[in-house]
């Protein structure tokens, strides 16, 4: 496991521009790494995120070392989607797009087949209102009925993306690079705290798994889990504001003793690594409490 490196910027803007800087870089250096037979590496797995994770990519074309990348040997999957129909824009997919990944299919540098997004909610926007209005209700046997029917359209999506990452890169896939935010209270990809009643940071059985019941709307999900993102090459994460700075200062409290990496469910972001690097980009309101 790679130490854990910090990386302090006055502002968030500061920090967002030198993550779209580093972002060129890194996938020009990725492409470039050859194999032991001599041959350049055929690609190159990045596994995005929402919010402050997903802004750099909106500066990325502004870099003129970005016509220098193989977009053509770039794959990009997610590490988590928010499980709503597919033109909602809550989704993780459609923000990338919008930065950045539909800019490249317009011009013809990156395949369509080459983004892989998390599989979203087909059912029709009554059913969706219904089952979501029933999960709510105060009657036991409704929301117990609208909770199991949820959980298993999850659990079919959750093993789909599944499938697909084991189809596209083995039985143990693994990430060249994992682009990742926390949120205020702590959470990473849709891995939530323990005290909201949700333990799948300590899946360690899956790839993928369905949240019910998110603390931040909306309320399905589908994330990659801990350990799969823990055995990621590269690890980014992207922490700005004053209100994360108590939070920060418990992760790191908490990932790091003199065994190396642990993790408290109460703080999921505590539980990611990275295998050759592990990146903190983050502000200096953010860290006052380090």
């Amino acid at each position: 496991m790679a130490n854990r490196t910090l990386i302090v910027y006055p502002n968030k803007d500061l920090m967002l521009q030198a993550g779209a800087q580093r972002l060129v870089l890194t996938l020009l250096d990725l492409l470039a790494e050859r194999l032991p037979s001599g041959a350049h590496r055929s690609r190159v797995d990045v596994a995005l995120s929402g919010g402050s994770a997903a802004q750099p990519l909106g500066l990325v074309l502004s870099n003129p070392l970005a016509k220098a990348i193989d977009w053509n040997r770039v794959h990009f999957w997610f590490s988590d989607e928010r499980f709503v129909p597919a033109y909602d824009t809550d989704r993780n997919a459609l923000e990338a797009r919008r930065l950045l990944l539909d800019q490249l299919v317009a011009e013809g540098k990156l395949p369509e087949t080459n983004i892989h997004e998390m599989p979203a909610d087909t059912r029709p926007a009554d059913e969706i209102a219904t089952t979501m209005a029933n999960a709510d209700s105060d009657d036991d046997s409704v929301r117990d009925a609208a909770d199991t029917d949820n959980a298993t359209l999850l659990d079919a999506a959750a093993r789909e993306y599944e499938n697909e990452l084991t189809r596209e890169m083995g039985p143990e896939p693994v990430f060249d690079l994992m682009i990742l935010g926390m949120g205020p209270d702590g959470h990473y990809a849709s891995l939530f705290p323990a005290s909201s009643g949700h333990h799948e940071v300590e899946v360690t059985d899956r790839l993928t798994v369905g949240v019910s019941h998110s603390p931040k709307m909306p309320p399905l999900r589908i994330s990659l889990t801990a350990p799969l993102i823990a055995r990621s090459h590269h690890t980014w994460f992207f922490a700005a504001g004053a209100g994360k700075a108590d939070v920060l200062a418990h992760v790191f409290a908490a990932q790091t003793n003199g065994d190396g990496f642990t993790g408290d469910p109460e703080y999921p972001s505590s539980f990611a690594g990275g295998v050759d690097e592990f990146t903190w980009f983050s502000t200096e309101e953010t860290v006052t409490k380090l």
